[in-house]
């Protein structure tokens, strides 16, 4: 799966991420688009323009809008979480952020002392022997 291709913007990357969640997809690898000599979108993403119509195409040109891009695709990827959240926030889509099930990701967490403590919500080990017989 490309991303990151001139043409697709930040937009497309959420309207694919939903896609990808209501078809229950999971890319395991995401190829970036790298510039070719001689292709189309190679121009594209050089002039800014589609060679056969003139029109405007937009491209991802800077590190930020190429990682959102890439962590919508994997939207799933605890990696990616903080991105997609940064994604979603850029893209005015904050519906997609929380528990429910149209949602891609959830809310940021609590601080390590939130409700469950800096255990990150793990209970403590018991400890063994010497307990009740």
């Amino acid at each position: 799966m490309y991303e990151s291709t001139p043409g697709a913007t930040l937009d497309d990357a959420v309207e694919l991420a939903e896609y990808l969640r209501d078809t229950r997809s999971r890319p395991e690898q995401a190829q970036e688009f790298i510039p070719t000599p001689g292709s189309l979108s190679t121009c594209m993403y050089h002039t800014g323009l589609n060679p056969i119509t003139g029109e405007a195409v937009p491209s991802p040109r800077t590190r930020e809008d190429r990682a959102m891009q890439r962590a919508l695709l994997r939207f799933s990827d605890e990696a990616n979480r903080e991105a997609v959240i940064r994604a979603l926030k850029k893209a005015g889509r904050d519906d997609l952020i929380g528990r429910g099930p149209s949602c891609l990701v959830r809310r940021e967490e609590a601080s390590a002392g939130g409700r469950r403590g800096a255990q990150g919500g793990k209970k403590a080990p018991r400890a063994r022997g010497g307990g009740r017989r």
